[in-house]
């Protein structure tokens, strides 16, 4: 359930962001620290996929530690993608606020357990960004849980 929702989130961070600076179109690659409280503990070690299972090309396995979640992973970015989606209605912006390079935003998603509320702030220039989002659930199975994730991303080079 967790990945479901940071995916959906990511996505949607990612696209919203884009709208701040004029990021370098071609690929790029994201790691995202992602620190969780409230709901069962995280695991302490990287999860297996099973027999015959792989991951999407250019996505990695999270990894757990004591900073959290790490997971690494590259997006193609294309023209298209500067303007947010809304994928499936599951998640959607509720708010968004540009200052020069700086987005915040604000965002809400429908999940199994509940919604999902998400407030966030992001730099962008043409090769880097930051940002950190912070999503807060009362899941119906999990109580409430609260997620903070710090996000650095780089150009890696054009598309292939």
């Amino acid at each position: 359930m967790y990945k479901q929702w940071t995916m959906a989130l990511l996505g949607l961070a990612a696209s919203a962001v884009a709208l701040a600076g004029e990021p370098q179109i071609g690929k790029w690659e994201y790691t995202s620290v992602m620190k969780m409280d409230g709901g069962p503990a995280m695991p302490t070690e990287t999860p297996q996929l099973p027999p015959g299972m792989k991951l999407p090309p250019g996505m990695q396995m999270p990894q757990f530690g004591p900073k959290g979640m790490t997971m690494t992973f590259q997006r193609c970015v294309t023209k298209d993608d500067l303007v947010p989606k809304n994928e499936r209605d599951k998640c959607k912006i509720t708010k968004m606020d540009r200052q020069g390079n700086t987005i915040n935003w604000s965002a809400s998603c429908d999940t199994p357990g509940g919604k999902a509320e998400g407030t966030g702030t992001a730099t962008y220039t043409a090769t880097n960004m930051t940002s950190t989002m912070t999503t807060t659930m009362n899941d119906k199975d999990m109580g409430k849980i609260k997620m903070t994730q710090e996000t650095t991303g780089h150009y890696v080079g054009p598309c292939l």
